[in-house]
């Protein structure tokens, strides 16, 4: 795959992870901000849809993470930046997880209740997407080997 000269080669599944965190990580980020008090006048209650999108979008960068993975293996495996991104993408999925089910599926809560049970999973996860994004980046930087010597 990294070798190709084919459009659809590393480049292209490089396109399609970049496609699946705008889905992912912006809808999630949506949600947290508006947790987190921006734009007060749009309701909570809608903003529930959007976990559809993001679990596409994390499904989708899933797929395209494998295949990145295939095309250079020993240049994530041996990185530890590499798990530290694994790492902060496993918590905020979980974050993100209980976020639905605590803030969005009780059905007692208003939009004042849900800012409450949520504002703190919200500011954890921005971070956690943040360092999570930030550390995929810098696998591009911080390698010791591209390939097996």
């Amino acid at each position: 795959m990294r070798e190709t000269e084919s459009p659809f080669g590393f480049y292209f599944i490089l396109l399609i992870h970049t496609v699946g965190l705008a889905l992912l990580v912006g809808a999630n980020a949506i949600i947290d901000l508006r947790l987190l008090g921006v734009s007060r006048q749009i309701p909570l209650s809608p903003l529930k849809r959007f976990f559809g999108i993001m679990w596409l979008g994390f499904w989708i960068n899933v797929t395209s993470g494998v295949f990145l993975l295939f095309a250079y293996p020993t240049k994530s495996l041996t990185n530890p930046d590499f798990y530290l991104k694994l790492t902060c993408i496993g918590f905020a999925v979980w974050i993100m997880h209980r976020m639905k089910r605590t803030v969005f599926e009780d059905p007692g809560l208003d939009d004042a209740g849900m800012v409450r049970k949520g504002a703190g999973l919200a500011k954890w996860s921005l971070a956690l997407w943040i360092g999570a994004i930030t550390a995929g980046r810098l696998l591009a930087y911080t390698y010791k080997y591209v390939t097996y010597p």
